[in-house]
């Protein structure tokens, strides 16, 4: 059984690593256009392929665009956290932070994973559910928290957080930026990665505290990640504009860490 603080050194290099690699990394994508060039401004759609895309669909691109932009300058640099359980927020968050510019993604529980291979010296990859198989809860909520204590530093991140990230210093680490709880279904197909020890009542804690997130957007079984994505970033809209003062506050933070030569405070 690994020690707690071993997995908690492990989570900062787990971290470093992911972020030395840059777009190398599966744990860590920058979004910027030039990384998807059919969203550049400098490549034109050729009229070939204009003329065959019928005229609602070309609107609805283009008034996503429009939301994603918005919401971008809105944002002022703020990171936003997907939690809920089940995979599909990954997709989602994958998909919002391609739309928004030059936000980076960070999937925790895949470095979870990728963290507790490198300590167990596994050749194999290591899914989520055999780590909270082979070690106590209470570690890898520790080593969960340690993840997000690395990753909060950086602004301008879409993070998708583990289920079961749901402390009150989870969420006091969370809350500097916004908070979504992505509320799926879970598919017939779906097995949730829980704990051997009572799996029920700790999803049932799990669920009840995502309920303190700051949006909650519920989607429908079998929604696309794209759609899914666009009701997401309608949602957090219509919250900052209930909050505005609260933006002044991330914009100043945002600017003073864009400042420092390493992104830190």
């Amino acid at each position: 059984m690994a020690g707690r603080t071993t997995l908690l050194l492990l989570a900062v290099v787990g971290v470093a690593g992911a972020w030395s690699l840059g777009v190398r990394s599966p744990q860590l994508r920058l979004a910027a256009p030039r990384c998807l060039p059919f969203l550049c401004q400098e490549q034109a759609i050729p009229e070939s392929v204009t003329e065959n895309i019928p005229p609602g669909q070309l609107a609805d691109a283009w008034r996503r665009d429009e939301k994603a932009k918005e919401l971008n300058e809105a944002l002022k640099g703020c990171s936003l956290y997907l939690v809920g359980t089940g995979v599909r927020k990954n997709a989602i968050g994958r998909v919002l932070a391609r739309r928004l510019t030059q936000y980076r993604f960070y999937e925790l529980p895949s470095l979870m994973c990728s963290t507790y291979q490198t300590l167990s010296k596994s050749s194999d990859k290591v899914s989520l559910q055999q780590l909270l198989t082979a070690e106590p809860l209470a570690d890898v909520e520790a080593l969960a928290s340690a993840l997000l204590q690395e990753v909060q530093q950086y602004t301008r991140c879409v993070h998708v957080v583990w289920d079961g990230a749901v402390s009150t210093a989870n969420f006091m680490v969370m809350q500097q930026g916004i908070v979504v709880n992505v509320a799926t279904q879970t598919s017939s197909d779906e097995t949730l990665a829980l704990p051997s020890v009572e799996p029920e009542a700790t999803l049932e804690t799990w669920l009840e505290r995502h309920k303190k997130a700051d949006v909650t957007v519920e989607l429908k079984d079998g929604v696309a990640a794209d759609d899914a994505a666009y009701e997401l970033i309608e949602a957090v809209l219509a919250f900052i504009a209930k909050n505005p003062a609260k933006s002044k506050e991330w914009k100043l933070e945002a600017d003073n860490k864009m400042t420092a030569p390493d992104g830190s405070p």
